[in-house]
């Protein structure tokens, strides 16, 4: 049986990924700031700490090894500079989750893993919140693990993920929107985007890890979409026509759209043996499920 750390396996999508290892038979221990806590199908042991802070890390996993340890919640070159201190020596894979926003100033559509130089350096003692862009902080901690790294590792760039409570409640608006016949302002010429669910997130996520796959690995369910199509794929399941508008007020915007096309090939994840399931496997289940909470949220 496998030893797994989960940095963040609280909310969203760290809860994908320890149900999955929980469904790999892994011994899992889940590390978070507060103190909440989930009712898992199977054992779980907790840690709490600080992400941010060195001195918290190292009190929490001092004396402690693990096979893999997965990082949700690392942002910046900071964040994997204390992960690699901490963790030297003491782990044998780590699994990093970075982020489609590491492409975004290649501004581009199918992009591959080697679009990005990793072997730039990065900026310390910058932090992503108000300081740098969420994607340039996932790029950074990219390039210090491809340079400075003291053990295996992989890394995953995902794409908008999708799943029900989703804290950005991405699917959730939409799905409001059409249930309550609002209008929908959805811009015409968006590009084309990738997605996956959050259940295939932690599949793969699963997989780089207890696999032992290193190097940086694209993520994405096919096909790709652009809003509008995405839009109507939700109300067919819905059985709802949406109202879509070329234009509008501001909160009437969806607001992941852009005005260029940005996916993910995935032929290396492929090659190395994993299939992600097709967009349509899972999309229904999971419209569906923010369908049901959001009758729910209307009740109460």
């Amino acid at each position: 049986m496998k030893n797994i750390l989960v940095m963040g396996g609280t909310a969203f999508a760290g809860k994908a990924l320890v149900r999955e290892l929980l469904r790999q038979d892994c011994h899992v221990t889940v590390a978070t700031r507060g103190q909440a806590k989930v009712d898992f199908e199977g054992s779980v042991e907790w840690v709490q700490f600080e992400r941010t802070d060195l001195d918290s890390m190292v009190t929490a996993f001092s004396g402690n090894a693990y096979d893999v340890v997965f990082d949700q919640i690392g942002y910046c070159a900071d964040d994997v500079a204390d992960a690699c201190e901490v963790f030297a020596g003491k782990i044998g894979h780590y699994v990093f989750t970075s982020s489609i926003a590491a492409y975004t100033t290649i501004h581009t559509g199918g992009m591959v893993e080697t679009d990005l130089d990793l072997e730039v350096g990065w900026v310390p003692g910058r932090h992503s919140t108000g300081e740098i862009g969420y994607g340039e902080g996932k790029l950074q901690a990219e390039a210090y693990l491809e340079q400075m790294a003291p053990f295996p590792f992989a890394t995953a760039r995902i794409p908008i993920v999708l799943g029900a409570d989703d804290p950005l409640n991405r699917l959730g608006w939409l799905v409001g929107r059409i249930l309550d016949g609002a209008p929908i302002v959805i811009p015409p010429g968006c590009g084309v985007l990738g997605y996956i669910g959050i259940a295939e997130k932690g599949r793969f996520l699963t997989w780089l890890g207890l696999s032992g796959q290193e190097g940086t690995y694209n993520a994405s369910s096919e096909p790709w979409l652009d809003p509008l199509e995405f839009t109507r794929k939700a109300g067919e399941i819905l059985g709802v026509e949406p109202i879509v508008l070329a234009e509008g007020d501001e909160p009437d915007r969806m607001n992941w759209i852009n005005s260029f096309d940005l996916t993910l090939d995935v032929s290396k994840a492929r090659h190395a043996g994993f299939e992600f399931a097709e967009f349509d496997q899972w999309f229904p289940s999971v419209v569906k499920e923010a369908a049901a909470l959001h009758t729910v949220s209307k009740e109460d």
